[in-house]
C-alpha cells in the first residue's frame, strides 16, 4: 500500500514544482498542437503560392483576408502549417528513438550488470567505442550508404544514444543485485530471467524514466541539427531543422524563416528540460 500511495505523491510533487509544470504544460501544448497538426494548421505545408513569398507575421493573403500568423516563407508557404507538422515530425523522431534507445540501452545495461564477467567487460567496451565515436560522422557513414529519411534518423540517433542508458543501468543494477531481496529469490531458486524481469528492472525504472525525459529533448535537437546540416530530412520536407537551414540566407530580409521554427526547437527542448530537472529531484534518491 505504502508503494501505491507513494507513486501518486512523486507525480503530484513533479506538477507541484514550478519547473515541472512548465515543463509539462509547454509539452502538453506543443504536443497537442502537433497531434491536431491537420485539422488546426491554416494551410497545406507544401502549398507554394509566389505571390506571398516572404510576407512577414500577421499579413493578410488572398482576397477572402486569411491572416498568416508566422507569416510565409521565400516559396510563399505558411509559416505555421510548416512549424505545426515540423513538430510533429520532431516529436515523432524524438519519441521512437528514445524508445528504441532506451530499450536497448536498459536490456544491455542490466544484463552486463547483472551476469558481470566476460559479457560485463563486452559491453562496457562497447559503450566506451560508442561514445568515442561522434554523431555527425556516424550520420554522414549511415546516409552514404542508405537515404535519407525518418527511419534513418530514428536509428541513428537511437544508435548513439543508448550508451546512456547502459551505464547508468549497469550501476544501479550492481547495487540492486546484492540486495537481501535478491539473495532470497536467488535461495529459493527463482529463474534468472524472472529475477531480471520482476526484481531488477522495476528498481531501476525510475533512472531509466529520468535519462529518457532528459534524452527527449536532446534527440529533438540531434534531429533539427541533422536536418540542418543535410543529413537528414531533405527539402520540401517541413522539418524544422530544414526550414531553419533554408531560412538562414533571408535572416536580413526575412527574420521569421529562421527564428520561428528556432523558437519552437527552444521551448520543445526547455519544456523537456524542465521536466526532466523535476523528475530527477523527485525520484532520484540522493537529491531527495
Amino acid at each position: 500500500m505504502a508503494t501505491r500511495r507513494g507513486r501518486p505523491s512523486r507525480l503530484l510533487r513533479v506538477i507541484r514544482k514550478p519547473k515541472g509544470a512548465i515543463g509539462l504544460l509547454l509539452l502538453v501544448s506543443l504536443t497537442l498542437l502537433a497531434i491536431l497538426a491537420p485539422y488546426v494548421a491554416p494551410r497545406d505545408p507544401l502549398q507554394q503560392n509566389l505571390r506571398w513569398r516572404n510576407q512577414p507575421p500577421g499579413s493578410v493573403l488572398g482576397d477572402p483576408g486569411e491572416v498568416s500568423w508566422l507569416g510565409t516563407d521565400q516559396l510563399g508557404r505558411d509559416m505555421l502549417s510548416r512549424i505545426l507538422y515540423g513538430t510533429r515530425v520532431s516529436l515523432l523522431v524524438a519519441i521512437f528513438a528514445v524508445g528504441v534507445a532506451g530499450v536497448i540501452g536498459t536490456a544491455l545495461g542490466v544484463l552486463s550488470g547483472y551476469a558481470g564477467g566476460a559479457l560485463d567487460t563486452v559491453i562496457m567496451r562497447v559503450v566506451d567505442l560508442q561514445l568515442s565515436l561522434p554523431l555527425i560522422l556516424i550520420a554522414m557513414v549511415w546516409i552514404a550508404f542508405t537515404t535519407p529519411s525518418l527511419l534513418n534518423i530514428i536509428m541513428v540517433i537511437a544508435f548513439w544514444t543508448w550508451t546512456q542508458y547502459a551505464r547508468v543501468v549497469r550501476a544501479h543494477t550492481l547495487s540492486v543485485k546484492e540486495s537481501g531481496f535478491i539473495e532470497s529469490a536467488r535461495a529459493i531458486g527463482t529463474p534468472k530471467l524472472m529475477i531480471l524481469v520482476r526484481h531488477v528492472l522495476p528498481n531501476v525504472f525510475s533512472s531509466v524514466l529520468v535519462i529518457a525525459s532528459l534524452q527527449f529533448g536532446r534527440a529533438i535537437i540531434l534531429e533539427a541539427t541533422l536536418s540542418f546540416l543535410g543529413v537528414g530530412l531533405q527539402p520540401p520536407a517541413p522539418a524544422l531543422g530544414v526550414m531553419i537551414a533554408s531560412g538562414r540566407q533571408y535572416v536580413d530580409t526575412a527574420w521569421w524563416l529562421a527564428t520561428m521554427p528556432g523558437i519552437v526547437i527552444m521551448l520543445l527542448a526547455l519544456g523537456t528540460n524542465f521536466l526532466g530537472d523535476t523528475l530527477r529531484d523527485v525520484w532520484d534518491p540522493k537529491l531527495r
